[in-house]
């Protein structure tokens, strides 16, 4: 995972880092005040997800505070579909700031000669890869999915480039009767799971994520284990995934089960000018209980021994200047 400092300077950060954990209602006030007079923009909008998801929740309400905060003159949260999406949008200057998957960024810049151009802020959420299929489904496994048709997530989004990946480390995509593969976003994936026109469903979001809680209230469910992969995953592309729970009754009488975890960052992009870089860093660190979506189960995001770990992807130097500011 990527970090703003380590080797000898980890104690010293460890040790500031509780310092601001004990006392964060005393840092607030004067990081903001000081910084944002500074650092105003016209419009700092924002691209993070589909309406009604934890990530344009959360998008919503980053935008009320760097207008609140006097960080941003305007800005909004722009609905939208994908993590690659999104980084279009940042790169060809329509979005200013964009929530995105550290898989989908890290392909993304290896992949876009726009690559030199998105910086990240920090790290805001874990994400959880979700492998949802009806209660009284036979699958049992991955082994299970050929001749299976899957629900695999917005063209694009950070739910069909790890699921994509997911199936090919686990030997699926090359199986001579492969799943069929649908291309479709969360909600649309969520309607066709509830007409059983798919047996399963991959979805990357937060937790929990609001439309799947929905559909568990009416729709008995059942999540797929698909934590095998993760040693190959690893080794693939290394620093990037992790193993995580999703808890018991996350979703209404749904056990707990182990799965893959993905970082998602707020990115910006590189000529955002320091200052203000350096603003909204400081406002998600001091701010962070006004940022957390009133979906959102509320563990899983937004700490400071969390948000500069950036799983590699290279920080803005104005997030690296808060950083070093905040932590020593």
């Amino acid at each position: 995972m990527g970090s703003v400092m380590t080797g000898d300077n980890t104690l010293q950060r460890r040790t500031l880092l509780k310092l601001l954990v004990s006392a964060p209602a005393l840092m607030t006030m004067p990081l903001i005040s000081s910084c944002s007079a500074l650092a105003t923009e016209q419009q700092l909008d924002i691209a993070s997800g589909e309406e009604g998801g934890m990530y344009y929740e959360f998008a919503q309400l980053l935008s009320s505070a760097l207008v609140g905060n006097s960080i941003a003159e305007h800005s909004t949260a722009l609905n939208t579909e994908a993590s690659a999406q999104n980084l279009e949008l940042l790169v060809t200057g329509r979005a200013q700031l964009a929530l995105a998957l550290a898989d989908t960024v890290a392909e993304f810049r290896a992949q876009t000669p726009e690559q030199g151009k998105i910086r990240a802020l920090g790290r805001v959420y874990q994400n959880y890869f979700h492998c949802i299929l009806r209660a009284d489904s036979d699958v049992r496994s991955l082994g299970d999915f050929p001749g299976r048709s899957i629900g695999t997530g917005a063209a694009g989004s950070g739910t069909w480039v790890t699921g994509q990946r997911i199936l090919s480390v686990a030997g699926i995509k090359d199986h001579k009767n492969a799943p069929q593969e649908h291309i479709l976003g969360y909600t649309a994936g969520i309607k066709a799971l509830r007409r059983g026109e798919i047996d399963a469903l991959f979805l990357f979001g937060g937790m929990p994520v609001r439309p799947l809680a929905e559909l568990a209230e009416e729709l008995e469910l059942k999540l797929l284990d698909i934590s095998e992969v993760l040693p190959k995953l690893r080794d693939a592309y290394p620093g990037l995934y992790d193993r995580v729970v999703i808890p018991p009754n996350t979703y209404p009488d749904v056990p707990a089960i182990d799965t893959i975890g993905v970082s998602n960052l707020l990115m910006a992009r590189a000529d955002l000018p320091n200052k203000t870089a350096k603003a909204v860093v400081k406002l998600l660190a001091t701010e962070a209980q006004q940022l957390v979506p009133q979906s959102s189960a509320g563990i899983q995001h937004l700490t400071p021994e969390t948000l500069i770990s950036t799983a590699g992807q290279p920080l803005h130097r104005g997030a690296r200047e808060a950083y070093l500011e905040l932590h020593g």
